[in-house]
């Protein structure tokens, strides 16, 4: 196969360590890339959060290498009842993360590698997830990256999403056949007449979320992260429905924070879509976004987010 690998980053690959640990629905298998002895150490262990492992196109896989060669130690698993760990397989739900399987990979992490402060990484439920440890590991913890998450109840979200809907829209959905025919279904009219009355509440002068609630588990997550002393990256796509709902946290949630806790979130929208990682271009400059907010944290700080940080465009 062609690799991506750098000959650096190879020699990371050939260094891994698979390891099975505990959780409370299962053994769970991970692989620690050690970082590379001749690097400057980096202040912590990188913690991928996704499923399978290795992430799409081997995003994570790649990451992980290209990361440890840079002094960095990083691991990746999977979850309990995907890839090769055990457990049983369920749908997955962001407002239910796995919590406990995370909190077991940063407590194997620290007893079998000796790591004491983490980063953590992850997208959609992975993100929420890796948010979700910081209820109980919050001191050991020293950064997130939450891309691309829902952050309401999953029947709230079609209606956040409405809510950036206009009469433009309705007129071009009434031209596609496939809505008509989708319209024998009780769920799609149930989510027709939502979309339609959120439109016309918009119209009438309401506000964007107006009386939509955020996730209670979000909320309790994002309380822990704010009284820790870790920062944070939340990256999005205007394009993407799961901001709609972030839209919602930024007006209620991030003006409520005192501006030292503040400063420590960095906002970034970037134009189009992000969720699901689809477009190969996009993967690379979400990675090297990645690598460059590590190298600010490394630096002991990064640029302010205090003003909500400024858009980029890859």
């Amino acid at each position: 196969m062609d690799w991506r690998e750098t000959p650096a980053e190879l020699e990371r690959a050939r260094a891994e360590e698979p390891s099975v640990f505990e959780s409370a629905d299962g053994r769970l298998f991970g692989l620690f890339t050690p970082p590379a002895p001749a690097a400057e150490p980096s202040p912590g262990c990188l913690v991928f959060f996704t499923r399978p492992r290795c992430h799409r196109n081997r995003m994570w896989v790649e990451a992980a290498r290209r990361f440890a060669a840079r002094g960095w130690a990083a691991f990746r698993f999977d979850y309990h009842g995907c890839g090769d760990s055990e457990g049983e397989r369920a749908p997955l739900d962001p407002n239910r993360p796995y919590r406990a399987d995370a909190v077991a990979a940063l407590r194997h992490l620290r007893r079998r590698h000796g790591q004491r402060a983490f980063v953590l990484v992850g997208s959609c439920f992975d993100a929420r997830t890796a948010l979700s440890a910081f209820v109980d590991e919050a001191a050991a913890l020293r950064g997130l990256v939450f891309m691309a998450a829902p952050v309401m109840e999953l029947d709230t979200m079609s209606k956040a999403s409405a809510d950036h809907k206009d009469w433009r829209h309705i007129a071009r959905a009434l031209r596609n056949p496939a809505n008509w025919a989708g319209l024998g279904r009780r769920e799609r009219w149930r989510h027709m007449s939502g979309v339609l009355w959120r439109v016309a509440r918009r119209s009438a002068g309401a506000r964007a979320g107006e009386g939509l609630g955020l996730a209670p588990s979000f909320v309790e997550h994002f309380d822990a992260l704010a009284r820790s002393s870790a920062r944070a990256l939340f990256l999005y796509g205007r394009d993407d429905q799961e901001y709609a709902s972030f839209r919602v946290a930024e007006e209620r949630l991030l003006p409520a924070l005192p501006p030292a806790v503040r400063a420590r979130l960095e906002v970034e929208v970037w134009p189009g879509a992000l969720h699901g990682f689809l477009d190969l271009a996009r993967q690379r400059a979400t990675l090297d976004r990645i690598a460059d907010w590590l190298e600010g944290l490394t630096a002991g700080g990064g640029r302010s987010a205090a003003a909500g940080g400024a858009a980029r465009h890859p």
